[in-house]
């Protein structure tokens, strides 16, 4: 570890902890979420590298590209921005486990077809999506264990050869320099000539025969077109079609290998007879429990002993130094059935991995995600400028998921990505006594999220300001006028279109003037909640057909004389009266009566009883155009002749008073 280590600093919201290696492209540290405990590996630029602009464009280049590889056996990566001292940084899934060249060689043959099948799976994956790994190597390959504690392979460092790669020079191709590690890299990689998916497949190959005899093919390097020796025969354990499945895969010409990495996965498949591979469990299974007999175990004299053993999963933290073999502390990490036994006879009971969410969000932030194709509302929690914890009654979706999330404040809305990093499931959420849900760390920042945050979280923890009086008063007397958009804008039934858009933009202006006040944030909501009521209303009221339904339900015949003034086709209004009729059984024929009645008193002249018996007709079948049409121009001839002229509306007041001064 060098001088320059970067633990104890911090990279955005989380801690860089503790050192876990370093290799020809950058430095890798365990990073630690502090408000939930989750654990990432956070990769850091080496210096020399980040100050080749180049490499850097490159790096974030590559990271872009591999946050869409998502698969089960992938160490994921979820971010790539600047870390401490501007160096570039990716941040990525942790894989808590052993790399496969730590792993006790030579493994049973079922066991070791079982991993490598694993790691051809996320290779696969990998190149169905363009993406070539070039430095697959028994060092990044990593056997974890998932939540059910079931082994699983993770395949580290997807891009890195291209990044390094991209750093040499033509002189240094010339000379024959290449990036990856010796004993895993095809022929084809060494005299520099176009490489594809095979060449992942014949560093695979390398892996396989490892795993399985102990030793590699090629020694450190692979010379000339020597075939090495067949696995069966420096280990009587593996059947002899599987040696020949390995030897395939690591031709010297692409060629003659497997086309891909599905191909050979199903060869190694198709090569294990079912009992066979039964058989090499069961002898495996025998021989861990002969070596567990064997080895003494050796307890702290502090440790209190249990008094059942309890199988402990990787993820659930156990001190250091509890467990020793031959004086030797088990390392935290280990991953094998070998350390979770001496794990289960040294510890009782489990350590909860992270805290529960405690602080509660700023009052008036709202939270949405977009969930299965659909915007559900969350509680949040836990709000920092990188991430937040989202409660919901629904079922969680998987780690390291991408989500869309929706952020309300004050009036002010942003959108963001945000990656799942951890669960609070429906147990641990019963034992904290909290609610279930997740932990989202904003996966692409972008220049706008993190100012929003900020003045968020700032405006959040001022106190709550008082109630505005002159507010209170107009949302008191706009909640008067709720269900009716004529007396929210102070507008007469028979007011015509140019006058009610006036009204509404005068209204939205008054509206407008308190948002710049400072309210608390049940008042805001109000005042948001009256402009779209105002706006509403606009739109109802500002159109010919969507105000010719809202007149008709209401019966303000001389609203709807406006909008057949205004040229509202009788077309359009034809399928709107069809409607209204179709809910009302039985009012096109009464309609229709009145209207013979008024008919005929308007021939004899009695042009007041007429003009009854039309407006009757029409309150029963008001979007009848022809109808109005011609009530309108008796009414308009009889002004002056008739003492007392009907109404012209049957529903509500003739005019109202604006709420909306």
């Amino acid at each position: 570890m060098s001088a320059s280590c970067l633990e104890g600093q911090r990279h955005g919201p989380l801690v860089l902890r503790r050192w876990l290696g370093a290799g020809a492209l950058g430095t890798v540290y365990l990073a630690e979420y502090p408000p939930t405990g989750h654990r990432f590996a956070v990769k850091v630029l080496h210096p020399n590298l980040a100050a080749q602009p180049e490499m850097q464009r490159r790096f974030y280049a590559e990271a872009h590209a591999l946050r869409a590889l998502v698969h089960p056996h992938v160490a994921r990566v979820l971010d790539a921005r600047p870390g401490p001292g501007g160096l570039p940084c990716l941040l990525m899934e942790y894989a808590d486990g052993e790399s496969f060249s730590r792993l006790p060689m030579p493994l049973a043959p079922v066991e070791a077809v079982e991993l490598l099948a694993q790691a051809l799976e996320a290779v696969e994956a990998a190149h169905a999506r363009g993406l070539l790994h070039c430095d697959l190597s028994a060092d990044n390959l990593v056997l974890t264990r998932d939540a059910k504690g079931e082994r699983r392979v993770k395949v580290l460092d997807f891009g890195a050869s291209a990044i390094l790669s991209s750093s040499l020079s033509p002189q240094a191709r010339e000379r024959g320099m290449v990036v990856g590690s010796p004993a895993f890299i095809a022929p084809e990689q060494w005299s520099g000539d176009a490489v594809d998916g095979r060449a992942d497949v014949y560093a695979l190959g390398v892996v396989g025969y490892l795993l399985l005899t102990g030793r590699l093919p090629f020694g450190i390097g692979r010379a000339g077109e020597l075939a090495p020796p067949e696995p069966h025969v420096l280990n009587p354990c593996v059947p002899p079609a599987l040696s020949s499945v390995l030897l395939r895969a690591l031709a010297s010409r692409p060629g003659e290998r497997f086309a891909n990495a599905r191909a050979f996965r199903e060869a190694l498949a198709h090569c294990m007879d079912p009992r066979a591979r039964a058989a090499e469990r069961a002898a495996a299974l025998v021989d861990d429990v002969e070596m567990l007999l064997d080895i003494d175990i050796v307890l702290d004299e502090d440790a209190p002993a249990p008094e059942v053993p309890i199988l402990l999963l990787p993820e659930m933290r156990v001190p250091q130094g509890n467990v020793t073999i031959f004086g030797q502390a088990i390392p935290e990490d280990g991953a094998t059935p070998l350390h979770l036994a001496l794990r289960a006879a040294a510890h009782a009971a489990p350590v909860l991995e992270a805290p529960a969410p405690r602080v509660a969000a700023p009052v008036g932030l709202e939270v949405r995600l977009l969930l299965e194709g659909e915007w559900v509302s969350v509680t949040p929690g836990d709000v920092s400028v990188d991430g937040l914890f989202a409660a919901w009654a629904g079922a969680l979706p998987p780690l390291a998921a991408r989500l869309e999330v929706a952020l309300a404040f004050n009036g002010r809305t942003l959108t963001c990505v945000g990656d799942v990093v951890r669960h609070v499931t429906g147990d641990e959420a019963r034992t904290w006594g909290v609610a279930a849900g997740a932990f989202l760390h904003f996966a692409e920042p972008g220049p706008a999220l993190r100012p929003w945050m900020t003045w968020m979280l700032q405006e959040g923890s001022r106190p709550e300001p008082l109630p505005d009086g002159e507010l209170a008063r107009l949302l008191a007397r706009a909640a008067e006028a709720a269900q009716d958009p004529y007396a929210l804008l102070g507008a007469r039934p028979d007011a015509d279109f140019e006058e009610i858009r006036r009204r509404a933009s005068a209204a939205q202006r008054r509206l407008e003037g308190f948002r710049a006040r400072s309210l608390p944030f049940s008042q805001r909501r109000a005042l948001d909640a009256l402009r779209g009521r105002v706006e509403s209303a606009r739109r109802t009221l500002g159109e010919p057909f969507s105000r010719a339904g809202f007149d008709a339900v209401r019966g303000n015949l001389s609203g709807l004389a406006r909008c057949v003034e205004a040229g509202l086709p009788d077309e359009e209004v034809e399928p709107l009266r069809h409607a209204f009729l179709a809910a009302r059984p039985g009012s096109e024929a009464r309609a229709r009566a009145l209207f013979t009645q008024g008919h005929a008193l308007e021939a004899q002249r009695a042009l007041r009883a007429a003009l009854s018996r039309y407006a009757n007709a029409l309150a029963l079948d008001p979007l009848n155009v022809s109808w109005l049409r011609h009530y309108q121009e008796l009414r308009q001839r009889a002004q002056g002749l008739v003492p007392s002229m009907p109404p012209v509306l049957h529903e509500g007041p003739r005019a109202a008073a604006s709420p909306l001064p």
